[in-house]
């Protein structure tokens, strides 16, 4: 009786050990773009990060900052870009508003209808940069893109987040 129960207890210990799941940890690891757009969710899973040096030996005066583009496709072909710009490295936290030079947003709709949406002459457009170090950076957005279609009107980005793994680069 004493070896069943001794069996019965080892089984239970181990199956609760190898059973056990760290959802925490596993959120951390995970990298996405999404966001609401109009009533609609889009999904962008693992986005890339890339963080452009200046190159200031050039006469081209758009590549003298930083830039830190995030870039990613949903399952349904629409293309997501968010772009941040800074005055010098490194990235910091906080708000990078679309009414600023190189700070904004694109999207290529491509699973409806072609089209693309722009976050140039948004005066509420934001993306924030909520943390970031020398591997990650994520953050939310929110604001009104302008559909570039001849019939389109403004169109509301909500509840937007992004984790994208980031790597630099010379421009």
């Amino acid at each position: 009786m004493r070896i069943l129960v001794t069996a019965l207890l080892s089984a239970i210990v181990m199956l609760s050990i190898s059973c056990k799941k760290d959802s925490k940890d596993d959120a951390q690891r995970r990298k996405y773009v999404s966001m609401k757009l109009d009533n609609r969710v889009y999904l962008v899973d693992n986005p890339k990060g890339t963080i452009y040096a200046p190159n200031l030996t050039d006469n081209n005066p758009n590549n003298d900052y930083p830039r830190l583009e995030i870039t990613g496709q949903t399952y349904t072909g629409d293309v997501i870009t968010m772009a941040m710009a800074a005055p010098s490295l490194p990235f910091t936290p906080g708000a990078y508003p679309a009414t600023k030079t190189g700070n904004g947003m694109s999207i290529v709709l491509n699973s409806v209808y072609a089209n693309t949406l722009v976050s140039t002459g948004s005066s509420d457009f934001v993306i924030r940069i909520t943390r970031i170090d020398n591997m990650m950076v994520e953050g939310t957005f929110s604001g009104t893109l302008a559909d570039q279609s001849a019939e389109g009107g403004p169109r509301s980005v909500q509840d937007g987040a992004f984790r994208a793994i980031i790597t630099q680069v010379g421009q």
